[in-house]
This record gives C-alpha cells, sequence and structure tokens, in this order.
C-alpha cells in the first residue's frame, strides 16, 4: 500500500441487539456511540495498510450525527504512513442521512507495542 490511501467498506448493524436499544429508550432507540466506534475500528482493522499492527489509541473521536439500530452505516477508512511502524487512520462513519462519526485511530507495529 502506499504511504496514502483510502479503502471504503459498508457494515450492516445487526438486528439482534435492537431490543437491548429498545428497551432503554422505547421512544427513540439509537446505537450508542461506543457500538459506532467499535465499527470503525473492526472495520479498520480488517482493512490494515500492513501486517502485524495494532491499535495504540483513539487519538480523537467526533460523533455528528445519530445512527439507529438496524440501520446501514458505510465506513470509510483514509491511512496515513506516520513513520515507520505506525500508521494513522482517519475512519468516518455515515447512515443514509449523512456524517455519524469520525474517529482517528493510531497503529504501531507489533514490536513497537
Amino acid at each position: 500500500m502506499t504511504a496514502a490511501s483510502t479503502a471504503s467498506v459498508t457494515v450492516t448493524h445487526r438486528a439482534s441487539l435492537e431490543p437491548l436499544f429498545a428497551e432503554s429508550c422505547a421512544d427513540f432507540p439509537l446505537l450508542p456511540g461506543v457500538s459506532v466506534l467499535e465499527y470503525a475500528r473492526t472495520t479498520a482493522e480488517a482493512h490494515l495498510p500492513a501486517e502485524g499492527l495494532r491499535l495504540r489509541a483513539v487519538d480523537r473521536v467526533r460523533f455528528t450525527g445519530v445512527a439507529f439500530p438496524g440501520e446501514e452505516l458505510t465506513v470509510g477508512l483514509e491511512w496515513t504512513r506516520a513513520g515507520e511502524d505506525a500508521w494513522t487512520c482517519v475512519a468516518v462513519v455515515s447512515t443514509g442521512r449523512g456524517k455519524a462519526s469520525s474517529a482517528h485511530l493510531r497503529y504501531v507495529a507489533e514490536a513497537c507495542r
């Protein structure tokens, strides 16, 4: 992979978790931010730019919209090399209504941990 590249992946939330959200927010169930962040992280880790990378830090997360249980989420990834054994990933999560969140994730080679 080049020093900076972009990949886009579509992820669909599984309906099996909907009762958990519906119980706590019966009038307005929504997908918690930590769940949206987890989709970003797992998508990034499914598309690592180099082998042996592990998450070192979540440097920044910004929630700009709502994601609902059962909704299709699109996760766009932009990887940038941040050193010989380090990469940063900007993961943008969107719904059909637009951007829901963005996260800046830092990955390092296993040996650097």
